[in-house]
Protein backbone atom coordinates (compact mmCIF):
# COMPACT_ATOMS: atom_id res chain seq x y z
CA UNK A 1 0.00 0.00 0.00
CA UNK A 2 2.57 2.68 1.03
CA UNK A 3 5.11 1.44 -2.04
CA UNK A 4 1.15 2.29 -4.14
CA UNK A 5 0.87 5.74 -2.95
CA UNK A 6 4.76 6.16 -3.37
CA UNK A 7 4.33 5.13 -7.04
CA UNK A 8 1.31 7.49 -7.77
CA UNK A 9 2.49 10.59 -5.83
CA UNK A 10 6.06 9.95 -7.93
CA UNK A 11 3.71 9.48 -11.23
CA UNK A 12 1.92 13.18 -9.93
CA UNK A 13 5.28 15.05 -10.04
CA UNK A 14 6.45 13.78 -13.31
CA UNK A 15 3.00 15.12 -14.41
CA UNK A 16 3.62 18.41 -12.65
CA UNK A 17 7.37 18.59 -14.11
CA UNK A 18 5.93 17.61 -17.58
CA UNK A 19 2.97 20.22 -17.76
CA UNK A 20 5.56 22.89 -16.13
CA UNK A 21 7.62 22.19 -18.66
CA UNK A 22 5.03 22.27 -21.37
CA UNK A 23 4.07 25.07 -20.26
CA UNK A 24 7.17 26.71 -20.66
CA UNK A 25 7.69 25.46 -23.73
CA UNK A 26 4.15 27.18 -24.76
CA UNK A 27 5.16 30.22 -23.48
CA UNK A 28 8.61 30.24 -25.35
CA UNK A 29 6.61 29.33 -28.52
CA UNK A 30 3.75 31.80 -27.71
CA UNK A 31 6.82 34.67 -27.35
CA UNK A 32 8.36 33.26 -30.89
CA UNK A 33 5.18 34.02 -32.30
CA UNK A 34 4.49 37.34 -30.46
CA UNK A 35 7.71 38.39 -31.99
CA UNK A 36 6.70 37.85 -35.61
CA UNK A 37 5.31 41.55 -36.67
CA UNK A 38 2.94 40.06 -39.42
CA UNK A 39 0.20 38.30 -38.38
CA UNK A 40 0.24 34.43 -37.37
CA UNK A 41 -2.04 31.72 -35.90
CA UNK A 42 -2.41 27.94 -35.77
CA UNK A 43 -5.99 25.94 -35.84
CA UNK A 44 -7.04 22.45 -35.75
CA UNK A 45 -8.48 20.13 -38.20
CA UNK A 46 -11.50 21.74 -36.90
CA UNK A 47 -10.93 25.34 -37.84
CA UNK A 48 -10.45 26.50 -34.15
CA UNK A 49 -7.68 28.66 -33.19
CA UNK A 50 -5.10 26.95 -31.29
CA UNK A 51 -2.31 29.62 -31.02
CA UNK A 52 -3.11 33.26 -32.32
CA UNK A 53 -0.12 35.81 -31.76
CA UNK A 54 0.46 39.37 -30.53
CA UNK A 55 -0.47 40.87 -33.77
CA UNK A 56 -3.11 38.86 -34.91
CA UNK A 57 -4.96 39.78 -31.80
CA UNK A 58 -4.13 43.54 -31.99
CA UNK A 59 -5.48 44.11 -35.67
CA UNK A 60 -8.65 42.40 -33.98
CA UNK A 61 -8.31 44.87 -30.59
CA UNK A 62 -8.21 41.45 -28.62
CA UNK A 63 -6.54 42.15 -25.06
CA UNK A 64 -7.26 38.59 -23.69
CA UNK A 65 -4.91 36.35 -25.33
CA UNK A 66 -6.83 33.24 -24.32
CA UNK A 67 -10.44 34.60 -25.89
CA UNK A 68 -9.88 33.25 -29.30
CA UNK A 69 -8.76 30.11 -28.31
CA UNK A 70 -11.14 27.34 -29.16
CA UNK A 71 -12.89 29.93 -31.80
CA UNK A 72 -13.33 29.53 -35.75
CA UNK A 73 -13.75 32.05 -38.26
CA UNK A 74 -17.15 32.89 -37.66
CA UNK A 75 -16.45 34.53 -34.61
CA UNK A 76 -14.20 37.21 -36.08
CA UNK A 77 -15.39 37.47 -39.42
CA UNK A 78 -18.68 37.92 -41.38
CA UNK A 79 -20.24 34.73 -42.46
CA UNK A 80 -19.44 34.94 -46.18
CA UNK A 81 -15.44 35.36 -45.35
CA UNK A 82 -15.29 33.37 -42.76
CA UNK A 83 -16.92 30.65 -45.12
CA UNK A 84 -14.19 30.99 -47.45
CA UNK A 85 -11.54 30.99 -45.18
CA UNK A 86 -12.53 27.43 -43.29
CA UNK A 87 -12.84 26.46 -47.26
CA UNK A 88 -9.36 27.41 -47.69
CA UNK A 89 -8.11 25.14 -44.54
CA UNK A 90 -10.07 22.18 -45.49
CA UNK A 91 -8.69 22.48 -49.06
CA UNK A 92 -5.18 22.50 -47.52
CA UNK A 93 -5.87 20.23 -45.32
CA UNK A 94 -7.04 17.93 -47.82
CA UNK A 95 -4.51 18.15 -50.26
CA UNK A 96 -1.34 18.82 -47.91
CA UNK A 97 -0.72 21.82 -50.71
CA UNK A 98 -0.16 25.52 -49.32
CA UNK A 99 -1.99 27.98 -50.70
CA UNK A 100 -1.40 32.19 -50.99
CA UNK A 101 -3.95 34.72 -51.74
CA UNK A 102 -4.42 38.54 -51.26
CA UNK A 103 -7.26 40.22 -49.61
CA UNK A 104 -8.90 43.46 -49.06
CA UNK A 105 -9.34 43.39 -45.14
CA UNK A 106 -11.73 46.49 -43.22
CA UNK A 107 -9.44 47.51 -40.45
CA UNK A 108 -11.55 48.90 -37.50
CA UNK A 109 -9.31 51.82 -37.19
CA UNK A 110 -8.05 52.53 -40.25
CA UNK A 111 -10.63 51.10 -42.86
CA UNK A 112 -9.49 48.89 -46.15
CA UNK A 113 -6.25 47.21 -45.98
CA UNK A 114 -4.69 44.35 -48.13
CA UNK A 115 -3.48 41.20 -46.79
CA UNK A 116 -0.94 38.54 -48.40
CA UNK A 117 -2.30 35.21 -46.73
CA UNK A 118 -0.29 32.11 -46.78
CA UNK A 119 -1.89 28.63 -45.32
CA UNK A 120 0.65 25.45 -44.90
CA UNK A 121 -0.35 21.88 -43.14
CA UNK A 122 0.46 21.23 -39.86
CA UNK A 123 1.96 17.65 -39.63
CA UNK A 124 2.23 15.63 -36.48
CA UNK A 125 3.93 12.56 -37.80
CA UNK A 126 2.49 11.99 -41.39
CA UNK A 127 -1.10 13.09 -40.13
CA UNK A 128 -2.31 16.41 -40.84
CA UNK A 129 -3.86 17.60 -37.37
CA UNK A 130 -4.33 21.45 -38.63
CA UNK A 131 -2.74 24.43 -40.25
CA UNK A 132 -1.27 27.33 -40.03
CA UNK A 133 -1.22 30.82 -41.70
CA UNK A 134 0.74 34.12 -41.59
CA UNK A 135 -0.73 37.47 -42.77
CA UNK A 136 1.11 40.65 -43.83
CA UNK A 137 -0.04 44.05 -43.84
CA UNK A 138 0.49 44.67 -47.90
CA UNK A 139 -1.45 47.77 -48.37
CA UNK A 140 1.58 50.13 -49.26
CA UNK A 141 3.16 47.65 -51.85
CA UNK A 142 -0.49 47.72 -53.39
CA UNK A 143 -0.54 51.50 -53.36
CA UNK A 144 2.59 51.01 -55.03
CA UNK A 145 1.48 49.13 -57.53
CA UNK A 146 -1.81 50.83 -58.32
CA UNK A 147 0.51 54.22 -58.34
CA UNK A 148 2.67 52.07 -60.98
CA UNK A 149 -0.69 50.74 -63.22
CA UNK A 150 -1.88 54.23 -63.15
CA UNK A 151 1.52 56.24 -64.11
CA UNK A 152 1.63 53.57 -67.37
CA UNK A 153 -1.50 54.61 -68.18
CA UNK A 154 -1.67 58.17 -67.68
CA UNK A 155 0.62 61.62 -68.31
CA UNK A 156 1.59 62.23 -64.97
CA UNK A 157 1.51 66.65 -65.40
CA UNK A 158 -1.84 66.80 -66.68
CA UNK A 159 -3.62 63.24 -65.54
CA UNK A 160 -4.73 62.81 -69.01
CA UNK A 161 -4.06 59.02 -70.60
CA UNK A 162 -0.99 58.40 -72.69
CA UNK A 163 -0.11 57.25 -75.97
CA UNK A 164 0.29 53.48 -75.04
CA UNK A 165 -3.28 53.63 -73.57
CA UNK A 166 -4.53 55.58 -76.74
CA UNK A 167 -2.45 52.31 -78.76
CA UNK A 168 -4.79 50.13 -76.67
CA UNK A 169 -8.16 52.14 -76.78
CA UNK A 170 -7.40 52.14 -80.82
CA UNK A 171 -6.93 48.32 -80.86
CA UNK A 172 -10.42 48.36 -79.17
CA UNK A 173 -12.46 50.93 -80.59
CA UNK A 174 -10.43 49.07 -84.61
CA UNK A 175 -11.80 45.90 -83.48
CA UNK A 176 -15.27 46.76 -82.70
CA UNK A 177 -15.74 48.15 -86.48
CA UNK A 178 -17.20 50.93 -85.74
CA UNK A 179 -16.25 54.46 -87.48
CA UNK A 180 -14.35 56.96 -85.41
CA UNK A 181 -12.20 60.10 -85.81
CA UNK A 182 -9.31 61.24 -84.18
CA UNK A 183 -7.28 64.49 -83.96
CA UNK A 184 -4.01 65.07 -83.51
CA UNK A 185 -3.42 68.51 -82.26
CA UNK A 186 -0.50 70.34 -81.69
CA UNK A 187 0.01 73.57 -80.25
CA UNK A 188 1.77 76.60 -82.11
CA UNK A 189 4.29 79.11 -80.22
CA UNK A 190 4.68 76.66 -77.38
CA UNK A 191 8.36 77.08 -77.03
CA UNK A 192 7.86 80.85 -76.95
CA UNK A 193 6.19 80.21 -73.11
CA UNK A 194 9.42 77.90 -72.07
CA UNK A 195 11.80 79.93 -73.58
CA UNK A 196 10.36 83.41 -71.83
CA UNK A 197 9.08 82.22 -68.87
CA UNK A 198 10.90 78.24 -68.31
CA UNK A 199 9.49 75.27 -67.44
CA UNK A 200 7.07 75.69 -64.95
CA UNK A 201 5.39 78.65 -67.38
CA UNK A 202 4.93 76.05 -69.95
CA UNK A 203 3.35 72.97 -67.22
CA UNK A 204 1.14 75.34 -66.13
CA UNK A 205 -0.39 76.14 -69.76
CA UNK A 206 -0.16 72.63 -70.48
CA UNK A 207 -2.38 71.90 -67.93
CA UNK A 208 -4.75 74.96 -69.29
CA UNK A 209 -5.12 73.52 -72.58
CA UNK A 210 -5.50 69.72 -71.07
CA UNK A 211 -8.71 71.07 -68.83
CA UNK A 212 -10.01 72.52 -72.44
CA UNK A 213 -9.75 69.75 -74.01
CA UNK A 214 -11.56 67.59 -71.64
CA UNK A 215 -14.62 69.69 -72.61
CA UNK A 216 -14.78 68.23 -76.04
CA UNK A 217 -14.53 64.11 -74.92
CA UNK A 218 -13.93 62.01 -72.47
CA UNK A 219 -11.26 60.23 -74.63
CA UNK A 220 -8.54 62.74 -74.62
CA UNK A 221 -4.59 61.63 -74.43
CA UNK A 222 -1.66 63.63 -73.78
CA UNK A 223 1.28 62.03 -76.32
CA UNK A 224 3.92 63.81 -74.56
CA UNK A 225 5.67 67.70 -75.15
CA UNK A 226 2.58 70.14 -76.44
CA UNK A 227 0.59 66.88 -78.51
CA UNK A 228 -2.65 65.80 -77.87
CA UNK A 229 -4.94 63.28 -79.23
CA UNK A 230 -8.66 63.25 -79.15
CA UNK A 231 -10.86 60.26 -80.04
CA UNK A 232 -14.38 60.77 -80.99
CA UNK A 233 -17.57 59.30 -82.87
CA UNK A 234 -17.61 60.41 -86.67
CA UNK A 235 -21.03 62.05 -85.69
CA UNK A 236 -19.10 64.72 -83.08
CA UNK A 237 -16.27 66.05 -86.31
CA UNK A 238 -18.19 69.10 -86.79
CA UNK A 239 -18.31 70.43 -83.23
CA UNK A 240 -15.16 69.03 -82.18
CA UNK A 241 -13.65 71.29 -85.17
CA UNK A 242 -15.80 74.09 -84.68
CA UNK A 243 -14.86 73.64 -80.77
CA UNK A 244 -11.31 73.49 -81.32
CA UNK A 245 -10.53 77.11 -83.12
CA UNK A 246 -12.75 78.14 -80.44
CA UNK A 247 -10.90 76.70 -76.89
CA UNK A 248 -7.21 77.03 -78.22
CA UNK A 249 -7.66 80.56 -79.95
CA UNK A 250 -8.56 81.92 -76.56
CA UNK A 251 -5.60 83.72 -74.82
CA UNK A 252 -4.52 81.84 -71.74
CA UNK A 253 -2.96 83.03 -68.47
CA UNK A 254 0.19 82.51 -66.65
CA UNK A 255 2.09 84.42 -64.27
CA UNK A 256 -1.02 87.46 -65.20
CA UNK A 257 0.67 87.27 -68.43
CA UNK A 258 -1.66 86.84 -71.62
CA UNK A 259 -0.34 84.41 -74.31
CA UNK A 260 -2.27 83.66 -77.45
CA UNK A 261 -1.10 79.83 -78.30
CA UNK A 262 -3.57 78.72 -81.47
CA UNK A 263 -2.68 75.05 -82.59
CA UNK A 264 -2.85 73.05 -85.71
CA UNK A 265 -4.31 69.59 -86.12
CA UNK A 266 -4.31 66.79 -88.28
CA UNK A 267 -7.06 64.75 -88.71
CA UNK A 268 -8.50 61.30 -89.75
CA UNK A 269 -11.14 58.78 -90.06
CA UNK A 270 -11.80 55.16 -89.77
CA UNK A 271 -11.18 52.72 -91.78
CA UNK A 272 -10.93 55.38 -94.63
CA UNK A 273 -7.75 56.71 -93.39
CA UNK A 274 -6.09 53.61 -91.90
CA UNK A 275 -6.31 49.92 -90.80
CA UNK A 276 -4.58 50.26 -87.77
CA UNK A 277 -3.65 52.37 -84.80
CA UNK A 278 -0.42 53.09 -85.95
CA UNK A 279 -1.31 53.90 -89.28
CA UNK A 280 -4.02 56.09 -87.65
CA UNK A 281 -1.66 57.92 -85.58
CA UNK A 282 1.17 58.22 -88.95
CA UNK A 283 -1.73 59.66 -91.19
CA UNK A 284 -2.77 62.11 -88.55
CA UNK A 285 0.74 63.52 -88.38
CA UNK A 286 1.37 63.53 -92.00
CA UNK A 287 -2.05 65.82 -91.99
CA UNK A 288 -0.62 67.58 -89.29
CA UNK A 289 2.61 68.52 -90.85
CA UNK A 290 0.30 69.63 -93.72
CA UNK A 291 -1.50 71.90 -91.97
CA UNK A 292 1.71 73.50 -90.32
CA UNK A 293 3.08 73.76 -93.80
CA UNK A 294 -0.02 75.94 -95.23
CA UNK A 295 0.55 78.36 -91.73
CA UNK A 296 -1.13 76.72 -88.95
CA UNK A 297 -4.23 77.31 -86.78
CA UNK A 298 -6.60 74.70 -89.01
CA UNK A 299 -7.49 71.43 -88.66
CA UNK A 300 -5.84 69.76 -91.47
CA UNK A 301 -7.70 66.87 -93.27
CA UNK A 302 -5.99 63.73 -94.14
CA UNK A 303 -6.16 62.63 -98.10
CA UNK A 304 -4.79 59.71 -99.62
CA UNK A 305 -2.26 62.06 -101.52
CA UNK A 306 -0.68 63.30 -98.45
CA UNK A 307 1.14 59.82 -97.72
CA UNK A 308 2.30 60.21 -101.16
CA UNK A 309 3.79 63.48 -100.85
CA UNK A 310 4.91 61.83 -97.67
CA UNK A 311 7.20 59.27 -98.88
CA UNK A 312 8.52 61.52 -101.57
CA UNK A 313 9.57 63.82 -98.47
CA UNK A 314 10.79 60.92 -96.52
CA UNK A 315 13.00 59.63 -99.89
CA UNK A 316 13.87 63.88 -100.55
CA UNK A 317 15.94 63.82 -97.11
CA UNK A 318 17.52 60.43 -97.72
CA UNK A 319 18.88 62.21 -100.98
CA UNK A 320 19.60 65.09 -99.44
CA UNK A 321 22.44 63.46 -96.70
CA UNK A 322 23.89 61.56 -99.44
CA UNK A 323 24.04 64.60 -101.53
CA UNK A 324 26.98 65.77 -98.62
CA UNK A 325 28.67 62.43 -99.06
CA UNK A 326 28.46 62.05 -102.82
CA UNK A 327 29.44 66.03 -103.40
CA UNK A 328 26.22 66.64 -105.66
CA UNK A 329 26.57 69.49 -104.60
CA UNK A 330 28.17 73.08 -105.91
CA UNK A 331 27.94 76.75 -105.53
CA UNK A 332 27.03 79.18 -108.61
CA UNK A 333 28.08 82.82 -107.97
CA UNK A 334 25.87 86.07 -108.62
CA UNK A 335 27.89 89.22 -109.37
CA UNK A 336 26.62 92.32 -106.99
CA UNK A 337 27.31 95.28 -109.37
CA UNK A 338 27.81 98.89 -108.24
CA UNK A 339 24.99 101.20 -110.05
CA UNK A 340 27.03 104.19 -110.44
CA UNK A 341 29.64 102.68 -112.91
CA UNK A 342 28.40 99.02 -113.14
CA UNK A 343 31.46 97.38 -111.53
CA UNK A 344 31.54 94.36 -109.94
CA UNK A 345 31.88 94.71 -105.76
CA UNK A 346 31.31 90.80 -105.03
CA UNK A 347 29.24 87.59 -105.24
CA UNK A 348 26.58 85.87 -103.13
CA UNK A 349 27.17 82.38 -103.48
CA UNK A 350 24.28 80.47 -103.74
CA UNK A 351 24.04 76.45 -103.75
CA UNK A 352 23.12 74.33 -106.89
CA UNK A 353 22.37 70.46 -106.17
CA UNK A 354 22.58 68.11 -109.51
CA UNK A 355 21.15 64.47 -108.42
CA UNK A 356 22.02 61.34 -110.02
CA UNK A 357 17.79 60.17 -111.12
CA UNK A 358 16.53 63.77 -110.54
CA UNK A 359 19.06 66.15 -112.19
CA UNK A 360 18.99 69.87 -111.41
CA UNK A 361 16.61 70.19 -108.64
CA UNK A 362 15.42 73.82 -107.94
CA UNK A 363 17.10 75.57 -104.50
CA UNK A 364 12.67 76.08 -104.06
CA UNK A 365 12.42 72.51 -104.26
CA UNK A 366 15.30 71.82 -101.89
CA UNK A 367 15.90 74.67 -99.41
CA UNK A 368 12.76 74.73 -97.10
CA UNK A 369 12.53 71.01 -96.49
CA UNK A 370 16.57 71.13 -95.49
CA UNK A 371 15.58 73.89 -93.36
CA UNK A 372 12.51 71.67 -91.45
CA UNK A 373 14.85 68.45 -91.12
CA UNK A 374 17.47 70.56 -89.82
CA UNK A 375 19.47 69.42 -93.13
CA UNK A 376 20.11 72.56 -94.01
CA UNK A 377 22.94 73.39 -90.79
CA UNK A 378 25.59 70.36 -92.75
CA UNK A 379 24.55 72.11 -95.81
CA UNK A 380 25.36 75.56 -94.50
CA UNK A 381 28.35 74.25 -93.09
CA UNK A 382 29.54 72.87 -96.35
CA UNK A 383 28.21 75.53 -98.48
CA UNK A 384 30.67 78.44 -96.15
CA UNK A 385 34.28 75.88 -96.74
CA UNK A 386 33.21 75.85 -100.04
CA UNK A 387 33.45 79.48 -100.42
CA UNK A 388 36.45 79.84 -98.80
CA UNK A 389 38.33 77.28 -100.65
CA UNK A 390 37.19 79.16 -103.90
CA UNK A 391 38.18 82.37 -102.75
CA UNK A 392 41.53 81.28 -101.97
CA UNK A 393 41.80 79.37 -104.98
CA UNK A 394 41.00 82.64 -107.17
CA UNK A 395 43.44 84.59 -105.63
CA UNK A 396 45.90 81.26 -105.62
CA UNK A 397 45.57 82.04 -109.70
CA UNK A 398 45.90 85.62 -109.67
CA UNK A 399 42.47 87.09 -110.18
CA UNK A 400 41.88 90.33 -108.43
CA UNK A 401 39.24 88.47 -106.04
CA UNK A 402 36.28 90.25 -104.57
CA UNK A 403 34.18 89.22 -101.45
CA UNK A 404 31.77 86.40 -101.35
CA UNK A 405 28.77 86.16 -99.48
CA UNK A 406 27.54 82.81 -97.57
CA UNK A 407 24.11 82.32 -96.72
CA UNK A 408 23.58 81.01 -93.25
CA UNK A 409 20.76 79.36 -91.44
CA UNK A 410 18.85 80.36 -88.15
CA UNK A 411 20.02 76.44 -87.27
CA UNK A 412 23.56 77.24 -87.63
CA UNK A 413 23.24 80.57 -85.40
CA UNK A 414 21.82 78.06 -82.80
CA UNK A 415 24.82 75.93 -82.55
CA UNK A 416 26.22 77.68 -79.59
CA UNK A 417 30.05 77.28 -80.97
CA UNK A 418 29.40 78.39 -84.84
CA UNK A 419 30.26 81.92 -84.54
CA UNK A 420 34.12 80.11 -82.89
CA UNK A 421 34.08 78.01 -86.16
CA UNK A 422 33.78 80.42 -88.88
CA UNK A 423 36.38 82.60 -86.98
CA UNK A 424 39.00 79.56 -86.98
CA UNK A 425 38.26 78.73 -90.12
CA UNK A 426 38.45 82.04 -91.79
CA UNK A 427 40.96 83.45 -89.48
CA UNK A 428 43.07 79.90 -91.82
CA UNK A 429 43.24 82.37 -94.77
CA UNK A 430 45.48 84.43 -95.32
CA UNK A 431 45.27 88.12 -93.95
CA UNK A 432 44.25 89.71 -97.45
CA UNK A 433 41.55 87.66 -97.85
CA UNK A 434 40.14 87.33 -94.46
CA UNK A 435 37.59 90.09 -94.96
CA UNK A 436 36.66 88.87 -98.50
CA UNK A 437 34.06 86.40 -96.44
CA UNK A 438 30.89 87.78 -95.88
CA UNK A 439 27.89 86.76 -94.36
CA UNK A 440 24.15 87.07 -95.03
CA UNK A 441 21.19 86.20 -92.74
CA UNK A 442 17.90 86.94 -93.24
CA UNK A 443 15.57 88.89 -90.85
CA UNK A 444 13.86 86.99 -89.20
CA UNK A 445 16.79 84.84 -88.25
CA UNK A 446 18.86 87.96 -86.84
CA UNK A 447 15.57 89.18 -84.70
CA UNK A 448 16.09 85.38 -82.84
CA UNK A 449 17.17 85.80 -79.32
CA UNK A 450 19.89 83.04 -80.22
CA UNK A 451 21.12 84.45 -82.82
CA UNK A 452 22.25 88.06 -81.11
CA UNK A 453 25.35 86.60 -79.21
CA UNK A 454 26.41 84.73 -82.46
CA UNK A 455 26.04 88.03 -84.58
CA UNK A 456 28.66 89.87 -81.86
CA UNK A 457 31.17 87.79 -81.81
CA UNK A 458 31.50 87.57 -85.72
CA UNK A 459 31.08 90.85 -86.12
CA UNK A 460 33.53 91.62 -83.33
CA UNK A 461 36.03 89.49 -85.19
CA UNK A 462 35.35 91.69 -88.02
CA UNK A 463 33.39 89.45 -90.14
CA UNK A 464 30.72 91.43 -91.98
CA UNK A 465 26.91 90.34 -91.43
CA UNK A 466 24.57 91.21 -94.21
CA UNK A 467 21.22 91.33 -93.43
CA UNK A 468 18.96 89.67 -96.62
CA UNK A 469 15.56 89.95 -97.34
CA UNK A 470 15.28 93.05 -95.48
CA UNK A 471 11.78 94.34 -95.59
CA UNK A 472 9.83 91.33 -95.47
CA UNK A 473 10.26 90.70 -91.41
CA UNK A 474 9.73 92.41 -87.92
CA UNK A 475 12.84 94.28 -87.24
CA UNK A 476 13.22 95.72 -83.48
CA UNK A 477 14.98 98.91 -84.49
CA UNK A 478 16.50 99.45 -81.66
CA UNK A 479 17.84 95.87 -81.63
CA UNK A 480 19.11 96.50 -85.74
CA UNK A 481 21.08 99.41 -84.57
CA UNK A 482 23.70 98.07 -82.03
CA UNK A 483 24.09 94.65 -84.27
CA UNK A 484 26.98 96.45 -86.12
CA UNK A 485 25.67 94.88 -89.94
CA UNK A 486 27.21 96.14 -93.22
CA UNK A 487 24.64 96.25 -95.36
CA UNK A 488 21.12 95.62 -95.89
CA UNK A 489 19.85 93.66 -98.77
CA UNK A 490 16.54 94.93 -99.93
CA UNK A 491 14.20 91.62 -100.85
CA UNK A 492 12.92 91.25 -104.58
CA UNK A 493 9.60 91.31 -103.78
CA UNK A 494 9.71 95.61 -102.94
CA UNK A 495 11.74 95.70 -106.33
CA UNK A 496 9.67 94.03 -108.59
CA UNK A 497 8.00 96.61 -110.90
CA UNK A 498 8.72 99.49 -108.61
CA UNK A 499 8.90 102.44 -111.41
CA UNK A 500 5.09 101.87 -111.92
CA UNK A 501 4.16 100.81 -108.24
CA UNK A 502 4.03 104.30 -105.93
CA UNK A 503 3.41 101.75 -103.13
CA UNK A 504 6.29 100.19 -103.17
CA UNK A 505 8.20 103.41 -104.28
CA UNK A 506 6.79 104.78 -100.92
CA UNK A 507 8.07 102.21 -98.80
CA UNK A 508 11.37 101.42 -100.77
CA UNK A 509 12.16 105.44 -99.72
CA UNK A 510 11.77 104.90 -96.48
CA UNK A 511 13.26 101.91 -95.61
CA UNK A 512 16.30 103.62 -97.69
CA UNK A 513 16.31 106.23 -94.91
CA UNK A 514 16.55 103.97 -92.49
CA UNK A 515 19.43 102.68 -93.87
CA UNK A 516 21.13 105.85 -94.00
CA UNK A 517 20.15 106.99 -90.67
CA UNK A 518 21.99 103.54 -89.45
CA UNK A 519 25.07 104.40 -91.76
CA UNK A 520 24.37 101.27 -93.97
CA UNK A 521 24.84 100.55 -97.38
CA UNK A 522 22.20 98.66 -99.47
CA UNK A 523 21.86 96.22 -101.89
CA UNK A 524 18.69 95.55 -104.45
CA UNK A 525 18.33 91.87 -105.03
CA UNK A 526 15.88 90.83 -107.76
CA UNK A 527 17.05 93.59 -110.40
CA UNK A 528 15.26 92.14 -113.19
CA UNK A 529 15.09 95.30 -116.16
CA UNK A 530 16.79 98.40 -117.11
CA UNK A 531 13.76 100.57 -115.10
CA UNK A 532 14.50 99.25 -112.08
CA UNK A 533 18.03 99.37 -111.94
CA UNK A 534 17.81 103.40 -113.05
CA UNK A 535 15.06 104.14 -110.65
CA UNK A 536 16.92 102.64 -107.64
CA UNK A 537 20.22 104.04 -108.68
CA UNK A 538 18.12 107.95 -108.70
CA UNK A 539 17.03 106.87 -105.20
CA UNK A 540 20.61 106.21 -103.88
CA UNK A 541 20.51 102.52 -103.53
CA UNK A 542 24.64 101.61 -104.24
CA UNK A 543 24.23 98.48 -105.51
CA UNK A 544 22.27 95.70 -106.90
CA UNK A 545 22.11 92.05 -108.34
CA UNK A 546 19.84 90.34 -110.50
CA UNK A 547 19.10 88.97 -114.03
CA UNK A 548 19.19 92.47 -115.54
CA UNK A 549 23.01 92.10 -114.65
CA UNK A 550 24.06 88.64 -114.95
CA UNK A 551 22.28 85.20 -113.63
CA UNK A 552 24.71 83.35 -111.29
CA UNK A 553 27.81 81.86 -112.47
CA UNK A 554 29.36 78.70 -112.67
CA UNK A 555 32.67 79.29 -110.78
CA UNK A 556 34.75 79.01 -114.12
CA UNK A 557 32.46 81.83 -115.85
CA UNK A 558 32.47 83.31 -112.70
CA UNK A 559 36.07 83.82 -112.46
CA UNK A 560 36.33 85.10 -116.13
CA UNK A 561 33.47 87.68 -115.12
CA UNK A 562 35.94 88.72 -112.22
CA UNK A 563 38.78 88.80 -114.51
CA UNK A 564 37.14 90.67 -117.39
CA UNK A 565 34.70 93.55 -115.25
CA UNK A 566 37.47 94.53 -112.62
CA UNK A 567 39.96 95.70 -115.02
Amino acid sequence: MIWLLVGLTAFCLVLLAYAFHARRLRDRYQALLDSVPDLAWVKDAQGRFVVVNQAFRDIWQIKDPHELLGKDDFYLSPPNLAAEYQADDLKVIRTGVAIRSENPFDHAIDGQRWMELIKVPVYEGKTIIGTAGIARDISERKQAQEQLEWLAWHDPLTQLLNRSYLERQLSIWIDSGLSFSLWLIDLDHFKRINDALGHGAGDAALLQVAKRLQTLSDQVFRLGGDEFVVLAPLQDIERIDDLLHTILNQTIQIEDLDFQLGFTAGRVQFPEDGQTASQLLKHADIALYRGKSAGRGVVSVFASAMAKHAVLQLELERELRQALLLNEFRLVYQPQIRLADNRLIGYEALIRWNQAQRGEVSPVDFIPFAEQTGIIASIGDWALDEAIRQLESWAQAGLAVVPIAVNVSALQLANLGFADSVIARIKRLPVFLQCLIQLELTESTLMQAPSIQSIRQLTQADIAVHMDDFGTGYSNLAMLSRMSLSKLKFDRSLIQNIPDNHAHQQVCRALLDLAHALQLEVVAEGVETQAEALWLAEQGVQYAQGYWFSRPLEKELAARYMDGVTE
